[in-house]
């Protein structure tokens, strides 16, 4: 009999704890092996929570990284403009407006990406609002490029909070897995004691653990679970 290791794949995990319960259950008037029916579910409930949850996590990084990306594409368009209008009031390109508020170009800050973004937008609402003597539309312009870099900070922000909560939750996941592998250690032995020197009885209630979740065969077009090895890594 092999035991379930960190490298085990959560859904092989959950595939043994589910086979060694149901078979436990075969045995209704067998006192040990009813709460071992009942240990070993347990953790595997534990630990199927804690992988949905982790999962549900992740999925929810995917869209505050659309919205981060997607911040910075109208960002980098608002700036552009800007930087066009300036050139208007001046009537020419480098005129004194444009020169006073973007001393570099603009592509010195759309070139950039994140919070470097944000802060180069905040440093260019200085500048606008310093143009306020010479061009009556910079407090206009200045409003704008604001609300800009708040919804971009505000996006950084729910992607930092989403990766946070992602990374957090694979941590409760990872303690949720190791009390399942010593829980299943635990049952192993207690089958053992229970059963002495008796093999047949002591394989009876546990699957093998090199081979692939019944998750993986289904998706690879399998009609069992025989033949797979185990994972490098756990997922």
């Amino acid at each position: 009999m092999r035991s379930p290791t960190r490298n085990t794949p959560v859904s092989k995990c959950r595939d043994l704890a589910a086979y060694s319960a149901r078979m436990f259950s075969k045995f209704p008037q067998h006192t040990v092996l009813a709460s071992l029916q009942t240990k070993v579910e347990s953790a595997a409930s534990t630990l199927a929570a804690a992988q949905d949850a982790y999962e549900v996590a992740v999925q929810a990084i995917l869209p505050a990284r659309v919205d981060v990306k997607y911040e910075n594409y109208v960002s980098d368009r608002r700036i552009r403009l800007c930087q066009q209008k300036a050139e208007m009031a001046d009537g020419r390109r480098g005129g004194k407006i444009a020169s006073l508020v973007y001393p570099e170009g603009s592509a010195t800050i759309i070139r950039l990406v994140g919070a470097s973004q944000v802060q180069a937008m905040r440093d260019l609402e200085g500048r606008l609002a310093a143009a306020e003597s010479v061009w009556t539309e910079s407090t206009g312009e200045k409003s704008d490029i604001e609300k800009h870099r708040v919804s971009y900070q505000a996006a950084l922000d729910t992607r930092q909070a989403a990766g946070q909560k992602a990374r957090d939750l694979r941590a409760a996941r990872d303690a949720a897995k190791e009390q399942f592998l010593t829980t299943y250690a635990e049952v192993m032995s207690r089958v053992e004691a229970e059963f002495p020197r008796d093999k047949v009885m002591q394989e009876l209630f546990f699957d093998e653990v090199r081979t692939k979740s019944a998750l993986e065969a289904a998706d690879e077009g399998g009609e069992g679970s025989e033949g797979g090895e185990e994972e490098a890594t756990p997922t």
